[in-house]
């Protein structure tokens, strides 16, 4: 098979054979997106808008990958799925990159963006190609759709929960720009919002604060926390991303708060985020329970656990844990590990 692709290719590669003499190989798009995972529009965007590689080009102008710049490629493909913005690791020399992915085995790799349910799949097209196109009212009236059709309940697991994880995916790999993925999010967060207005709290609800640690820029995830418990009857306090240990102490103790709740979404990696984490933990009541959830979180496991937190993997894992930890505030529990 590799011999037969490789004759297929020879007269393509004899307009380029000098310039990949230093680096060898001649591969086609078609291989280098089968090799690398990355689809031929990200291909594309890693090379004119970060400058990742420059491939030669046949004489009909076809795209034309070396040995290194296939390499390249793979290691960019690998780091990214790992939680590295290629914005930011794009330029790197190759020896930087390979001692990055090197890391990787104790690094959370990103996970792939899940599909819409059935029920939610007639409008995730629809979301998403409003999210590539830019187009804020489009994508609002689709959402606004989806809520009629099917409720905000399994609307938010079944669409949104999908689209967020997409667009991360898709800022990550360079599919869409920060000013999509920026969009995207306000219009999410309005709709969410908008959704969970009518749910009052309950006479006498416990109180939950929800944030993003400092460093933690992505609020979607924060976002779903805070509605889905405003449906449940909490009072809920959500006060944005990325707010230092102090700030959410201080609030959770100024508003008797009887848990906290955070998103770790993006970076897997960020130096600074443990002690962050130790520092809540040690600031936090014993009484405050901590439930931690996104894709980045597994990452940081070790102040996880040493601060007593409870991990959350899904919304249904916000519910239950909102549940049994209600409960228990009627007898006389204490401790903070659920």
């Amino acid at each position: 098979m590799f011999r037969g692709l490789f004759l297929g290719n020879i007269v393509n590669c004899l307009g380029s054979v000098y310039t990949k003499q230093m680096s060898g190989g001649c591969y086609p798009m078609k291989l280098v997106s089968q090799r690398t995972g990355l689809s031929p529009h990200v291909l594309r965007v890693w090379e004119r808008r970060y400058g990742a590689v420059s491939p030669d080009r046949s004489d009909s102008n076809r795209r034309l990958y070396g040995d290194d710049e296939l390499k390249r490629l793979e290691i960019l493909a690998a780091l990214t799925r790992g939680g590295h913005s290629i914005g930011q690791i794009a330029s790197l020399p190759v020896e930087e990159l390979e001692s990055l992915a090197t890391s990787l085995a104790t690094v959370p790799k990103v996970v792939a963006p899940r599909r819409a349910s059935v029920a939610g799949e007639e409008f995730f097209e629809d979301a998403w190609e409003c999210v590539r196109e830019l187009d804020v009212e489009k994508l609002r009236g689709v959402l606004e759709s989806a809520i009629v059709s099917m409720g905000i309940s399994v609307m938010t697991e079944q669409l949104i929960v999908p689209l967020i994880e997409r667009v991360g995916v898709g800022w990550e790999l360079g599919e869409i720009s920060v000013a999509e993925e920026h969009a995207a999010s306000a219009v999410i967060k309005e709709i969410l919002f908008m959704a969970s207005r009518p749910y009052a709290p309950t006479m006498g609800a416990p109180g939950l604060v929800v944030t993003t640690p400092s460093g933690q820029l992505h609020e979607l995830g924060g976002v779903l926390v805070a509605c889905a418990a405003r449906r449940q009857g909490w009072e809920v306090s959500y006060l944005g991303a990325s707010l230092p240990a102090e700030e959410i102490a201080r609030v959770a103790i100024r508003r008797k708060a009887r848990a906290v709740g955070l998103s770790i979404v993006y970076p897997a990696d960020d130096p600074e985020l443990p002690g962050e984490l130790l520092r809540l933990g040690r600031l936090l009541p014993d009484d405050v329970a901590l439930l931690i959830g996104g894709r980045a979180a597994a990452g940081y496991q070790k102040a996880i656990d040493k601060i007593g937190a409870r991990v959350i993997s899904d919304l249904a894992g916000v519910r239950l844990a909102l549940d049994e930890l209600r409960a228990r505030l009627g007898g006389s529990w204490r401790g903070r590990l659920l």
